[in-house]
C-alpha cells in the first residue's frame, strides 16, 4: 500500500472588492483505497459535476463508504450552497448534498476608463455580476457624476463619471485686491468680487466666475491722473484745488493769471478747457491746451 498528495488548485473572489486570491488543496490519496472503492458495497463513485470539477479528499483509514469529496466550480459560476466549493458525502452509496455549480452571471469586461481618474481596484479582464467599482478624480480635479458603477448583465450601470479640473488659486490685481468670495462645498473658491485702492478705478464692475478650471481676466485697476503736473505743463490753473482726479472723471480747466488759450486769436470764446483723465493719462478734446504768458496784461502776444 502506498499514498500519494494531489494538489488541486482553484481561485475565487473573496468578496466583492478582493483581487483573485489563489486557493490550494493539499488531498491525501489512498491509492489502494481509492482503486477498491468500487469492490466495497455501499462505497460511492465519483459523481459527474457540470461546469465544475471534483477535488477528492480521502483522510486516511477513513470508510469508504462514509468518505467526503469537495467540488469547485468553473469561472463565472458558484456551488448553489454558496462559498467557494461545496462538499458531499457518501452515504450507503449515495451522495448527500448537492453537487450543482449555478452562474454567477454575466460577467462584464473591464470598467470604462476615465482621463484623470483612478478605480479603486486591481484591475481584471473579467468582472462578475454585481461587482462594484468605485472612481476617483487626481489632485487637481473634481468629479462629475456618480463615481459609483455597478456590473449588471455584462454592463455597468450609469455613464462613467468625467474629472474637471477645479478652480486654481483666484488671479490677483494690482493695486487692488478682492473683498468678496463664494465657494463651494468642497471650500474652493469660484466667484470674486474685486475692488481698487484709493483713488483708483475698476475697469469694470460685478464678479468673475471660475469655469471649467479656468478664471477669466480679473478686472484693472485704472490710475488716477495728477492734475497739478498736467497744469505745470500747460500753464493752467485748477480752480478746484484737488491734486488728482480719478479714471474718466471730467475737469474744466483755464489758463493761469497772465496766460492766454494761443487758439483765442481764431476762436475768440475758448476761455475754459475740458479734459478727461484716461488712465493716468490726461486727454484734451477739441482744442489742446497751450496757454501763452501776455507781453502786458490784457493783450494777447501774436503768434506766427
Amino acid at each position: 500500500m502506498f499514498y500519494s498528495f494531489h494538489f488541486y488548485c482553484i481561485y475565487h473572489l473573496i468578496n466583492m472588492k478582493s483581487s483573485l486570491t489563489l486557493l490550494c488543496l493539499v488531498v491525501w490519496l489512498n491509492v489502494d483505497a481509492s482503486s477498491a472503492q468500487t469492490e466495497i458495497e455501499g462505497a460511492c463513485i465519483n459523481p459527474p459535476v457540470m461546469n465544475g470539477f471534483i477535488v477528492q479528499s480521502n483522510e486516511r483509514n477513513v470508510d469508504p463508504r462514509k468518505r467526503k469529496i469537495y467540488y469547485s466550480c468553473n469561472v463565472g459560476f458558484k456551488p448553489s450552497t454558496g462559498g467557494w466549493w461545496g462538499e458531499a458525502t457518501c452515504t450507503e452509496g449515495t451522495w448527500s448534498g448537492i453537487l450543482e455549480c449555478i452562474a454567477q452571471g454575466i460577467i462584464c469586461d473591464p470598467p470604462p476608463k476615465v482621463e484623470n481618474a483612478i478605480v479603486e481596484i486591481p484591475y481584471q479582464n473579467k468582472y462578475i455580476e454585481g461587482f462594484e467599482v468605485n472612481y476617483e478624480c487626481r489632485k487637481s480635479f473634481e468629479i462629475e457624476g456618480l463615481k459609483k458603477l455597478t456590473c449588471e448583465n455584462g454592463n455597468w450601470t450609469t455613464p462613467p463619471p468625467t474629472c474637471k479640473p477645479s478652480c486654481p488659486d483666484p488671479p490677483s490685481i494690482e493695486n487692488g485686491d478682492f473683498i468678496k468670495e463664494k465657494r463651494d462645498d468642497k471650500g474652493v473658491i469660484t466667484e470674486l468680487y474685486y475692488q481698487c485702492s484709493r483713488q483708483y478705478t475698476l475697469s469694470f464692475t460685478g464678479s468673475i466666475r471660475c469655469q471649467n478650471g479656468k478664471w477669466p481676466s480679473p478686472p484693472k485697476c485704472l490710475r488716477p491722473c495728477e492734475i497739478s503736473t498736467f497744469d505745470a505743463e500747460y500753464n493752467l490753473q485748477n480752480l478746484s484745488k484737488k491734486d488728482y482726479t480719478t479714471h474718466n472723471e471730467k475737469k474744466t480747466l483755464q489758463c493761469k493769471e497772465g496766460y492766454y488759450h494761443i487758439y483765442r486769436l481764431f476762436v475768440w470764446n475758448i476761455v475754459e478747457i475740458e479734459v478727461k483723465c484716461d488712465d493716468g493719462e490726461m486727454q484734451y478734446e477739441d482744442h489742446k491746451p497751450i496757454c501763452k504768458f501776455m507781453s502786458c496784461k490784457g493783450t494777447p502776444i501774436s503768434v506766427r
